[in-house]
């Protein structure tokens, strides 16, 4: 239930971006369809801060199980400031990029019957390419990773129980980081004029 709450903050504050009328002229809205074909929504606004730097705010999420039956729900925000090799905020780019996510899964490696549930942050960086079809429409390819680092829970999907710790010891949260893709895909892209 929080998941989707995070998620509908989220995109009501891009429309609220999006009302600013001197932003909106420039704004970019983007659609993830490599996501989209899993299933899982990957919506985002892209604002211009000058001829070669841009922000761009962007949340995906799951919001229900895997295909094999097995947890797969999370939600994702991230802000990402970008650099352009072309003005008009076009061609390839790079930026560097922070984000949070909260999660329901299980874990690769892990047994059938066990989930993970928890919160994360990301840091990392962006490769991409955006070309113009038109003045409006462009498609854009990117492929981001860095750090995640994750505080969770382990639990047994038959039981509900919590299973990751003895129970003589209080430990509230297990933690682990590694360095991973975590971001991709192409984007439709919309501007706003």
């Amino acid at each position: 239930m929080k998941i989707r709450k995070i998620f509908r903050t989220g995109c009501l504050l891009c429309i609220l971006i999006t009302g600013i009328s001197p932003l909106r002229a420039q704004t970019e809205l983007k659609f993830n369809a490599a996501s989209a074909l899993l299933l899982m929504p990957n919506v985002g606004i892209e604002v211009p801060i000058s001829q070669r730097f841009s922000f761009q705010m962007d949340l995906s999420g799951s919001f229900w199980d895997s295909f094999d039956g097995k947890p797969l729900q999370f939600t994702q925000a991230f802000g990402e400031v970008r650099y352009y090799g072309k003005d008009g905020i076009k061609g390839f780019f790079f930026g560097g990029n922070v984000g949070f996510g909260m999660f329901t899964l299980t874990k690769y490696g892990y047994d059938e019957d066990v989930y993970q549930s928890g919160r994360n942050y990301y840091i990392g960086a962006s490769i991409g390419y955006k070309k113009r079809l038109s003045d409006r429409w462009a498609l854009e390819l990117f492929l981001g990773g860095g750090t995640s680092q994750a505080t969770y829970r382990a639990y047994s999907q038959e039981t509900r129980m919590r299973i990751d710790i003895p129970l003589d010891e209080e430990r509230n949260y297990n933690k682990s980081g590694e360095w991973i893709p975590y971001r991709g895909g192409l984007m439709i892209v919309y501007r706003l004029l």
